[in-house]
């Protein structure tokens, strides 16, 4: 005897299955598919960093990032006091930004740093990592900035954490790990907005954000979706207990429309039910058992097909039943269709359908009841002005 529980399975299945990571909606970054291009990215980073483009944000962008490198600094000092960096509290204003700058000496072949800022008497140079590991050559870059004569710094801007070791630069350079989070978390702490910021720049701003954001959001999608693999397994049979039960009850419930159709002498053809007589080419749809068990709501449409909808004068049709019809009680006729194979009379809609109280099948029945054979039923209604039109007349000719 199966003493399976669905209620109760459910109910503690809910409460084992962590949620799904939520997929963030798509930033203009996806839609022009740059999300993963680190020039892309390095060059609206750079429109930023530069207080003399036109961006109204000034020297934001810059003024976050000293003061997460002094922040920074201040921590390793304490963990790792063997690693020193430059001062950077006499660093003025940025004068120069520039993206992909080639480097001097390097052997075999050209190499560029992402971005490189510069003052009167510093640089500072950011390797910035979007979608591949640090495998760049760091030596190289510090070799370039160097020959600037200038105090340098070097920073790997990064989604994910890398420790002081993994940016070493020579035996006694290091670069900076900074993280995209934590850089953005201080330009969003920092950022003050005026009447005079203009729309423009909070839009480029804000897709950068949610591109670095999104980016963030698959770094953690696979542990997320590992717990609940995990969860699944460990719960595989009482999972598969109750994906048979609603399949089962979704066959029910299809089979009972089916049933209450035919009642009324509509007949399944394809996803559509007709009448069985052909007359006019009447046809009802209704939403699948499981869309309706998910909204506990009836959603079906009345509409004429095939040749009836080839004579009929489709505009009028759908004018006269959309003022006909759309005070009645459940019936949304803002949305009627006109198509080349159908045109809709009405579309029906009703919640709560699904109740302890009355059982689908009469609920259905009630419903069919009310659109097909009751007193001005609109399928009546349908039916009386298709034979004011001699519409079968017109059709066998």
């Amino acid at each position: 005897m199966d003493n399976f529980d669905i209620t109760k399975e459910t109910a503690l299945l809910k409460a084992k299955l962590p949620a799904l990571p939520k997929r963030p909606r798509k930033n203009l970054f996806d839609i022009l598919k740059i999300q993963n291009r680190e020039i892309r990215n390095s060059n609206i980073l750079a429109y930023f960093f530069d207080p003399n483009e036109e961006h109204s944000f000034g020297s934001l962008f810059y003024d976050a990032l000293l003061e997460i490198i002094m922040d920074k600094v201040s921590a390793l000092q304490n963990t790792h006091p063997h690693i020193t960096f430059e001062d950077i509290s006499s660093f003025d204003e940025v004068k120069t930004v520039r993206t992909e700058e080639q480097t001097n000496g390097a052997i075999e072949t050209a190499k560029s740093i992402d971005i490189v800022l510069e003052g009167n008497k510093w640089v500072i140079g950011i390797e910035n990592k979007i979608n591949h590991n640090l495998v760049n050559p760091l030596d190289v870059y510090w070799e370039h900035l160097q020959s600037k004569d200038k105090s340098t710094f070097g920073i790997v801007l990064s989604l994910k954490p890398y420790p002081p070791e993994e940016c070493k630069a020579n035996t006694h350079n290091y670069f900076l790990n900074i993280t995209h989070q934590e850089f953005l978390e201080r330009v969003q702490n920092n950022i003050q907005l005026t009447g005079d910021t203009s729309s423009t720049d909070l839009f480029y701003l804000r897709e950068y954000f949610k591109n670095i954001e999104s980016h963030y959001y698959h770094f953690k999608e696979t542990p997320e979706m590992d717990k609940i693999i995990e969860q699944i397994v460990e719960n595989y049979d009482a999972i598969r207990k109750i994906v048979k039960k609603k399949e089962a009850a979704e066959k029910h419930i299809e089979d009972t429309i089916v049933d209450a159709f035919e009642d009324f002498k509509y007949i399944k053809v394809g996803k559509w039910y007709r009448r069985e007589d052909r007359k006019f080419d009447l046809y009802f749809y209704v939403k699948p058992a499981s869309e309706l068990m998910q909204m506990n709501a009836l959603w079906l449409c009345f509409e004429i097909r095939n040749n009836t909808n080839e004579v009929v004068d489709n505009l009028e049709f759908t004018k006269h039943f959309k003022e006909l019809f759309e005070k009645f009680p459940g019936f949304n006729q803002s949305n009627l269709e006109i198509r080349k194979n159908h045109t809709h009379a009405f579309t029906y809609y009703e919640d709560q359908i699904f109740t302890k109280s009355i059982p689908f099948k009469d609920k259905f029945k009630e419903i069919l009841e009310r659109l097909i054979n009751a007193k001005n039923a609109p399928v009546k209604q349908v039916e009386e002005y298709l034979e004011e039109r001699n519409i079968l007349k017109v059709i066998k000719q």
